[in-house]
């Protein structure tokens, strides 16, 4: 093994565009699988995280309340511990690709105050939205999400691409697990109360919270589920998001193997060509006594040490640039970037398993085929 690298030591130059072309590949690989691993983090955030703690019920089907039987029922479930009435709407997030939803929960101020309380929400900045107003407090990340402060507002009439109608002023910033904004009052209630509803007499929805746990809570919405009632839990929510995500998934899987392939036909062609030119070297110390399979072994080990720095070197230059991005990016949105990514390491692992298995496989093949003695004489 004391000849390894002497080749690649004196033709610095070809040695180092090897590793550079393998470098990038792996951190081509990385930082994009990262990206849309990033996706699914922040969709993940904004749709599940409050699920960890509370559930929501709300009418579909066409209907735009609650029965009372079904609020009856909820409410005196042995597994619930309070349910709120609330008005529930969705608001947008923005991610790097494209948007996602969020949650916005109309509802009492004592039981926004409660809410706070039972699952340590804590107000960082401001104040929470009194009773009977246009106001929203936010989670911190949300807020930065959107680009707003504690002070500006909110809504359709100062932003066209708003899902929420009309006018709102953040009062204040919280921060905690729920990944969300609560609200007192919204113009969607107005409306129904013009349409003549009586919104005190009337459900919406609800925000329920497990009396010991959440599991249990969540087994009886799901089972209640029907036509004209539905129960966003956190195993509901878990379960959509990866229907919705796996062919992505897939998808991203597929072009990491079409990648590692191409990659590999490339760099085995400039493999061949250097192997090609050390056939001299390679007759001699056939000549000299070293066997084939010594020789094998050692274009091998070459090989797989020239894969393996590449591959550390991809990832040194992957870490390094993905915590800028983080840094500059992602963390004035509010939005969370694993830079530590084992799905992304496993895929630049498969792509450089894929490189050395097949470059290995053509070089050694067609250096096996070679007549050494006959490459000395010049026959």
């Amino acid at each position: 093994m004391k000849n390894m690298f002497k080749y690649y030591l004196s033709n610095k130059r070809r040695g180092i565009s090897l590793i550079f072309v393998m470098a990038l590949t792996v951190f081509s690989i990385y930082f994009v699988t990262s990206l849309v691993q990033s996706i699914f983090s922040t969709v993940e955030y904004s749709n599940i995280a409050c699920l960890n703690d509370f559930s929501f019920v709300y009418p579909v089907g066409g209907s735009s309340f609650l029965s009372d039987e079904t609020v009856e029922k909820i409410q005196k479930d042995d597994s619930v511990k309070k349910a709120y009435p609330i008005l529930l709407e969705y608001t947008v997030i923005n991610n790097i690709f494209g948007t996602t939803s969020g949650y916005v929960a109309f509802m009492d101020e004592a039981d926004i105050g409660e809410i706070f309380d039972d699952f340590s929400l804590t107000v960082t900045e401001g104040r929470l939205p009194e009773e009977n107003s246009y106001e929203l407090i936010m989670h911190e990340d949300m807020l930065k999400n959107k680009g707003l402060s504690v002070g500006d507002t909110f809504g359709s009439a100062v932003d066209e691409g708003e899902q929420i109608d009309g006018k709102y002023t953040i009062t204040g910033a919280f921060s905690g697990d729920s990944y969300m904004a609560f609200g007192t009052k919204s113009y969607r209630q107005k409306e129904l109360e013009e349409l003549g509803l009586d919104f005190q007499n009337t459900t919406f929805g609800l925000l329920v919270t497990p009396k010991t746990d959440l599991d249990t809570m969540n087994t009886m919405l799901d089972a209640m589920s029907h036509d004209e009632t539905a129960a966003m839990t956190l195993s509901y929510a878990k379960e959509t998001l990866q229907e919705n995500i796996s062919s992505i998934k897939f998808l991203m899987f597929v072009i990491v193997i079409v990648i590692a392939v191409s990659i590999s036909a490339a760099v085995c062609i400039v493999l061949e060509t250097i192997y090609n030119d050390r056939m001299e070297e390679f007759g001699i110390l056939y000549a000299i006594g070293y066997k084939k399979s010594w020789l094998f072994r050692n274009i091998i080990t070459e090989i797989i040490a020239l894969v393996f720095i590449s591959w550390i070197l991809g990832l040194v230059i992957s870490y390094g640039f993905l915590t800028l991005v983080a840094k500059s990016v992602f963390e004035p949105m509010g939005q969370m970037l694993s830079i530590f990514s084992i799905q992304s390491l496993l895929y630049t692992i498969i792509v450089m398993a894929v490189f050395v298995v097949v470059t290995i496989l053509v070089t050694i093949l067609k250096f096996a085929k070679k007549d050494l003695i006959a490459i000395i004489e010049m026959r």
